[in-house]
C-alpha cells in the first residue's frame, strides 16, 4: 500500500477550490467541516486511505464510512471540494499527506485550497466574536484576502499539517489560503468554528446559518473532548509549539 492513496467514488469534477478541516487548534476545521457536511448534505464522492490512518471506520446511521472524506458542496455557481478528516495525522505520515493532497488536488484542476482551521489566543476568555486570520501563499492570494476585508496574518508561525500544506503550495506556486480563527489551544471551540464559517462567505458565498452551531456549544464540546486529547497528542508531534514563538527576522 502507497503512503496516501485516494480512492475516487464518483466523477470527481475540475473544482474551484478545496476545503480542507482537520483536527487542529481547538479542533476549528473539524467542527467547521462537518458542520458543512451536515448542514449542506454533502455528497461524499471521494476518500483518503493510509497506512498512517488509526485503524478505525465511522459508522453514522448504520452506515460505514471512511475517517478521511472528500465531499462535493454546492456553493452558488462555483464548484467546491471539501476534505474532512475525523482523525489526527501523527508527525510520521503528515509530510507524505501533505505532498498527496496538494499533487492530487492539481490533477483535478483545483483553483485554490482552502484550510480551515484555528490560531490560539490567551484571550480567548474574554473574546465574544473570535478574529479571522487569512494567511495566503500567493500575491493573488494576499490581493483576494484584503479585497475580501479579512486581517492578514503577517507575522508568526504556521505549524502542522496545515504549515505542510501551504509550503507544498509555496514549493509549487499553487494557490493557497489558510482561514485562522482565534481559539483556544487545547478545547473544542465551536465558537471559532462559525466565525471561520462567516468568513467564508466573502469567498464562496455560502450563507450557511451559524446559529444551531453556537446554541449547541456545550454539547459539542462534551462530545469532542476525547477527540481533542487525541488530537493534542499529534500536534505536539507536529511542532505546534512554534506558534507561541516570535521568529527571529522579527526581532
Amino acid at each position: 500500500m502507497k503512503d496516501w492513496s485516494v480512492y475516487e467514488l464518483k466523477d470527481v469534477p475540475r473544482a474551484d477550490y478545496l476545503i480542507v478541516g482537520m483536527p487542529d487548534v481547538g479542533l476549528v476545521g473539524l467542527i467547521a467541516s462537518t458542520y458543512l457536511v451536515r448542514t449542506l448534505n454533502a455528497e461524499m464522492v471521494a476518500y483518503l486511505d493510509s497506512p498512517y490512518l488509526p485503524p478505525v471506520l465511522l459508522y453514522h446511521d448504520a452506515q460505514p464510512y471512511p475517517v478521511m472524506r472528500v465531499h462535493r458542496i454546492p456553493a452558488g455557481g462555483k464548484e467546491v471540494l471539501l476534505l474532512v478528516s475525523e482523525v489526527a495525522i501523527g508527525a510520521r505520515g503528515v509530510y507524505a499527506f501533505a505532498q498527496h493532497l496538494v499533487e492530487w488536488s492539481r490533477s483535478k484542476g483545483v483553483e485554490r485550497l482552502l484550510l480551515l482551521g484555528g490560531v490560539p489566543s490567551p484571550q480567548r476568555m474574554k473574546l465574544e466574536k473570535p478574529a479571522v486570520y487569512g494567511a495566503g501563499v500567493t500575491r493573488d492570494d494576499v490581493e483576494l484576502l484584503e479585497k475580501s476585508g479579512f486581517n492578514l496574518f503577517r507575522e508568526g508561525f504556521v505549524s502542522g499539517p496545515y504549515a505542510l500544506i501551504l509550503k507544498e503550495c509555496y514549493m509549487r506556486s499553487v494557490k493557497g489560503i489558510a482561514l485562522l480563527a482565534e481559539s483556544f489551544l487545547n478545547y473544542p471551540d465551536p465558537g471559532a468554528a462559525a466565525a471561520v464559517l462567516t468568513a467564508l462567505d466573502p469567498l464562496l458565498g455560502l450563507k450557511v446559518s451559524v446559529e444551531p452551531l453556537l446554541e449547541q456549544e456545550e454539547e459539542i464540546r462534551a462530545r469532542l473532548r476525547e477527540t481533542m486529547k487525541r488530537t493534542m497528542e499529534a500536534m505536539r508531534e507536529t511542532g505546534k509549539a512554534y506558534e507561541f514563538t516570535v521568529p527571529a527576522m522579527y526581532v
